[in-house]
């Protein structure tokens, strides 16, 4: 009876493939993680620059004879600079109001009674919007009836 001698890969090269693959997997499953965290922390960066947007409310307005006075707040995170401040008709026809010679600064979650630069005649029983602007364009109004 004849036996063939079968000859397998030596221990040497077989302990050199298993290194090479056990490698390969562990920079494949780095440049997976690395990857997965760069959409994380991007997304985290967007978020957290949005997040420090301007936005500013108007809570009220009180009107005294031709003076009308929006109570503006900053909700947002950044400080703003109310550049101007309007009273509309509800088409969008401005009544009066105009830009502050100097803009008002709000920090983070302060409030701030806010004269529109312009004296204003408001009829009474007539429905207005008042509109606060930022030096960067974020806008808030309120809807208001003169009594």
């Amino acid at each position: 009876m004849m036996t063939k001698k079968r000859r397998g890969v030596s221990p040497v090269i077989a302990t050199l493939l298993l290194i090479v693959v056990a490698v390969a997997a562990a920079v494949l499953t780095y440049m997976w993680v690395t990857g997965y965290m760069g959409k994380v922390t991007g997304t985290a960066e967007q978020t957290s620059t949005a997040q420090l947007q301007e936005r500013i409310k108007i809570n009220a307005v009180k009107v005294t004879g031709t003076t009308v006075t929006p109570s503006v707040a900053n909700v947002g995170d950044a400080v703003v600079n109310v550049t101007a401040a309007y009273v509309l008709y509800q088409n969008g026809t401005v009544v009066c109001g105009g830009s502050f010679a100097t803009p008002v600064t709000l920090k983070p979650g302060a409030v701030q009674d806010v004269n529109i630069p312009v004296a204003c005649s408001l009829k009474a029983g007539v429905t207005y919007i008042a509109k606060a602007v930022t030096a960067k364009g974020t806008e808030a109004t309120y809807t208001f009836t003169k009594q």
